[in-house]
């Protein structure tokens, strides 16, 4: 399948992102050198479901037109950023890239120093078993790795060699609710730590 001029290939992790498809248990520990009991994978798997189940109802609940207008008020703003029909015009050029996804009115804003290859790389892995719930079950935002390809609708980007500086002032430019991003943008020297530090909550009750 081509989608945005690169070529998809078939996986076992589907193309759009559902209820089935979401998680991917694993005993193995992104943390560190140990493996989970089979307790902690049952435990884990409901309490993620649970996220999930909270994240769509969210979701649900928002408006098409205002998150549209929204995001037209932010093009105007800033008009450095241009829409994307094929992404291999953008092969290991740096820059900002907004991917959209309108069926849950939801923009995510990243950086990087080559920006086909990052959006190909959040559209084909997966979101560790141990890292869906960022924070707690009932504020975590969904990963945008979790997202699969054809949940990204439309794609912005701002190709400049100046990235990382203005990546904070670009994702608090839109309204919370509208935001995937799960921590705030920037250089994170600290990494994990600092992004746990930054971390950006779901409020499921103020829409």
């Amino acid at each position: 399948m081509i989608y945005f001029g690169v070529n998809l290939k078939k996986s076992k992790f589907g193309f759009s992102l559902t209820r089935e498809n979401y998680i991917h248990p694993s005993k193995k520990s992104s943390f560190k050198n140990t493996e989970y009991s089979d307790e902690y994978i049952a435990t884990q798997t409901r309490r993620a479901l649970f996220n999930f189940d909270l994240n769509m109802k969210f979701f649900s609940c928002l408006d098409s037109n205002e998150f549209n207008h929204t995001l037209q008020k932010f093009l105007q703003q800033h008009p450095q950023f241009v829409e994307v029909k094929d992404l291999n015009e953008y092969r290991y050029k740096t820059g900002y890239y907004i991917l959209v996804l309108d069926k849950y009115k939801q923009i995510y804003i990243g950086t990087t120093n080559n920006i086909c290859g990052r959006i190909r790389e959040h559209w084909t892995k997966t979101k560790q078993f141990d890292r869906l719930i960022f924070g707690s079950i009932f504020t975590s935002r969904l990963s945008i790795d979790s997202f699969r390809p054809l949940d990204t609708t439309r794609i912005f980007v701002y190709p400049t060699e100046k990235i990382f500086e203005n990546e904070d002032n670009f994702i608090s430019s839109f309204p919370d609710k509208f935001i995937i991003n799960r921590t705030k943008g920037g250089m994170l020297d600290l990494g994990l730590s600092q992004a746990i530090s930054n971390r950006k909550y779901r409020n499921f009750i103020d829409t």
